[in-house]
């Protein structure tokens, strides 16, 4: 009886950790992202974007479909749009073209900057 208990709790944690969706770090400049401000670009097994913090915890959910990292307590993301080759680049280069960037805090909350809707940015 003894042993059926414990390999019914080693099942139901094996469960628990396979059920949750798996998250890497964003591959940028041939390796993992880098670090900014404490936080770093994560991916999940659906291509989307989010933020972990130097530690491995997820902060924000990845959510995006872009992300780019934090720059002075915001970051710049996108819900929508598609990657594009740098023409001539041979696909080594590429950049994430969308119409509805918007600006998030530490947090994860949208805030209110007209800057984001400029330029469409490289990685």
């Amino acid at each position: 009886m003894k042993n059926t208990g414990c390999s019914l709790l080693l099942a139901l944690l094996l469960c628990g950790c396979t059920a949750s969706p798996a998250v890497v770090p964003f591959h940028y400049d041939n390796g993992p992202d880098y670090v900014r401000e404490g936080l770093y670009r994560i991916v999940d097994d659906r291509g989307r974007m989010g933020y972990a913090d130097e530690s491995g915890r997820v902060v924000i959910a990845p959510r995006f479909a872009f992300a780019l990292p934090f720059e002075g307590g915001k970051a710049k993301v996108t819900d929508t749009g598609q990657r594009k080759e740098v023409p001539g680049s041979g696909g080594e280069h590429w950049y994430w073209e969308s119409d509805a960037w918007y600006f998030i805090d530490t947090m994860g909350r949208k805030t209110d900057d007209p800057q984001a809707r400029d330029a469409t940015p490289l990685p």
